[in-house]
């Protein structure tokens, strides 16, 4: 943004967080997050989320070795949900940039007898080869990257051709932008998240709405394909 006052030009750029930054960030705040999602309604309206897709069958389910990557997976809130809402017995594999995330995440999946494995990386460099999974979840991730189609299409393509990508981000508003100055993070609209997710090369997107709880009014949830 630029301002002419008088004389003067005043120019503000937007500063993202360094890798290092961001994983100090959710480091410190890994001892309390998961019950701060279950407390602010988020596990809960993760859990709809899934069900209103398995309702409308849009994701895969049946397969006996379905594997699931988690991009930005925190305390696998988001995995859990799957878990229990769409297939126990999927394999999640989960990327976060901060160690202490990944253990707690570790923690709660093997309590909960998921099968997984955690992986400390940055979501634009997945350690993963081509087409290796059949479905890429991610909640609340793509808001802190300085360039978000980069991570978009690092999730594309480790996606099998005809596969899912879910995608939550936090939405522009007043609550959003309460959240944007707490976390750094950004917000998109819904026409800019439809921008990214057709440049990513996906397909069939198809914007869902949060039945329940804050998350109503605070995210955006989509899923889009893969061509095959």
């Amino acid at each position: 943004m630029e301002w002419t006052i008088g004389w003067w030009q005043i120019s503000v750029q937007r500063v993202y967080p360094t890798n290092a930054q961001l994983s100090q960030t959710y480091n410190q705040a890994a001892s309390w997050w998961h019950q701060h999602l279950q407390v602010l309604g988020y596990s809960h309206a993760y859990r709809e989320l899934w069900r209103s897709l398995k309702n409308a069958d849009m994701l895969p389910h049946s397969q006996d070795k379905l594997t699931i990557c988690d991009c930005g997976i925190g305390t696998a809130a988001f995995s859990l949900a799957f878990a229990q809402i769409i297939n126990p017995k999927a394999h999640i594999t989960g990327v976060d940039i901060s160690a202490q995330m990944l253990n707690k995440a570790d923690q709660k999946l093997s309590l909960a007898k998921v099968p997984h494995q955690v992986y400390q990386s940055d979501v634009n460099t997945l350690p993963f080869a081509d087409c290796a999974f059949d479905a890429v979840i991610c909640a609340h991730t793509i808001e802190h990257l300085p360039n978000p189609l980069q991570g978009l299409r690092e999730m594309v393509r480790v996606l099998r051709p005809g596969a899912p990508l879910i995608v939550v981000v936090t939405q522009s508003g007043l609550l959003g932008w309460l959240i944007q100055w707490y976390w750094g993070n950004r917000c998109f609209s819904q026409e800019e998240l439809s921008m990214l997710i057709h440049e990513a090369g996906l397909t069939q997107l198809q914007f869902l709405s949060f039945p329940v709880g804050l998350a109503r009014f605070t995210s955006i949830a989509c899923i889009a394909f893969k061509r095959s």
